[in-house]
């Protein structure tokens, strides 16, 4: 069965989301290859009309070409920074989703255990001769403590981040 799970797991890789982004970027790549080439052919056959009549068409197209260029490198060299500030954004806002969801966690264990304790001080015990009485237990007093430092604790933590 592993086969089976390495090939499902290699095929939800692909989506077609992800097909369309690789599809993007390859046209890109090949759209910015293509300019940045000519630009440098460009460039090669203007040094050939050196002190020549024509240097100065040459040079009017080249300036054109140039611009074009420096569009493509300056939107190649300015994303890789750009990407790496994203991933690590990302990488923070999930962090920050999974210590949200631990705090949760831990605040509704928190309030289960304060409900608990809530429901035994709201029952009256018996004494030994049979009748109620309303005396709270000194269990109850130090499970309250250990809650209240627990609520401490917790919101120490929520504030770290």
């Amino acid at each position: 069965m592993e086969p089976e799970t390495q090939q499902t797991e290699r095929k939800s890789l692909w989506t077609p989301e992800v097909i369309l982004q690789a599809f993007k970027e390859v046209i890109t790549a090949l759209l910015g290859l293509v300019v940045v080439g000519y630009t440098l052919v460009l460039a090669g056959q203007a040094f050939t009309h050196v002190g020549k009549p024509e240097m100065a068409e040459a040079k009017d197209i080249l300036l054109l070409v140039l611009g074009l260029a420096g569009v493509v490198v300056g939107y190649y060299f300015g994303r890789v920074p750009a990407d790496a500030r994203a991933s690590q954004a990302q990488q923070q806002a999930n962090d920050a989703a999974a210590q949200t969801e631990q705090v949760n966690a831990q605040a509704q264990a928190i309030a289960d255990e304060v409900d608990e304790v809530m429901d035994r001080m709201a029952r009256p015990s018996v004494t030994a001769r049979g009748a109620e009485s309303s005396v709270v237990d000194p269990s109850l007093a130090e499970d309250l403590h250990r809650i209240r430092d627990d609520l401490r604790s917790l919101s120490r933590m929520s504030r770290r981040r």
